[in-house]
């Protein structure tokens, strides 16, 4: 088994797990309550780990990750199309009208 993946968000790691399983590569979660612990080990030392069964798929695994996970994007503040209202990044909708924010600039 090889490490491919590990985070202390448990709802990332096991999108990570069902992305994989979509693409029909087997893995499995340890380290799951390693949060309870991690004021004696540290957070480091502590993150919930995805490994996978079959070595062989590390590396079709790591390029699904880069791209499905990894790849961020960003939204600088922006104004409302439909209303003019002016929005921070981090919505998706206008917060006034509900209309959606333009197309994100993926990060280079």
């Amino acid at each position: 088994m090889k490490l491919v993946y590990k985070n202390e968000n448990r709802a990332l790691v096991y999108s990570v797990k069902n992305i994989l399983h979509f693409n029909n590569i087997e893995s499995e979660v340890k380290n799951e309550y390693g949060h309870s612990i991690a004021g004696g080990l540290g957070l480091a030392n502590s993150l919930m780990e995805l490994w996978l069964v079959d070595d062989g798929q590390y590396d079709k695994a790591r390029a699904i990750i880069a791209e499905q996970v990894d790849a961020t994007t960003t939204l600088s503040a922006w104004t409302c199309s439909r209303c003019g209202e002016d929005n921070g990044g981090n919505f998706q909708l206008c917060w006034n009208c509900q209309h959606p924010a333009p197309d994100p600039k993926p990060q280079a």
